[in-house]
């Protein structure tokens, strides 16, 4: 989990009974989200916390394998993922979902990018075996590294 550390800052009983809560997250990586909300009188404000924090560590986690998958499909080899929040695991098998409606470039530079690993990468990302990772990269991400490289050396006039 993403979410080291949540705190309510303040709360205050507003005139129609209701409490306004501001709440702080801390992440593994020393980053503050401010949560500010109205609970209705009665409410528990620390499983309040704790259901919000549990949320904003997923959305963060989310957050990040969207933009990783984002930059593999627009830049393939070119991407540079990170694994503040994520795992390797959780953003290949968003890759692979996202394979099987990509479009045919963002299908090239999946290619692309999944030719930068090693066959040892690929059997463990995917649950290959040697000779499956040998076809694939002989029959799919070879060919689209090599597509991937023309698409970037057009230009236009």
């Amino acid at each position: 989990m993403s979410i080291v550390s949540s705190i309510i800052d303040d709360q205050g009983v507003q005139a129609d009974g209701r409490i306004s809560v501001h709440e702080t997250h801390t992440d593994q990586a020393g980053v503050k989200y401010a949560h500010s909300w109205l609970a209705p009188h009665g409410t528990d404000l620390s499983a309040a916390l704790s259901a919000y924090a549990t949320q904003l560590g997923l959305d963060i986690t989310a957050a990040e394998i969207l933009r990783n998958i984002n930059a593999v499909t627009s830049l393939g080899s070119l991407a540079a993922p990170t694994l503040v929040y994520s795992t390797a695991a959780a953003n290949f098998a968003a890759l692979r979902l996202v394979y099987q409606t990509a479009t045919q470039f963002q299908a090239v530079m999946i290619g692309d990018f999944l030719n930068t690993l090693t066959s040892v990468q690929l059997q463990n990302a995917f649950g290959l075996t040697a000779g499956q990772v040998t076809t694939l990269q002989t029959n799919k991400l070879q060919p689209a590294a090599s597509l991937a490289a023309s698409i970037r050396a057009t230009v236009g006039q």
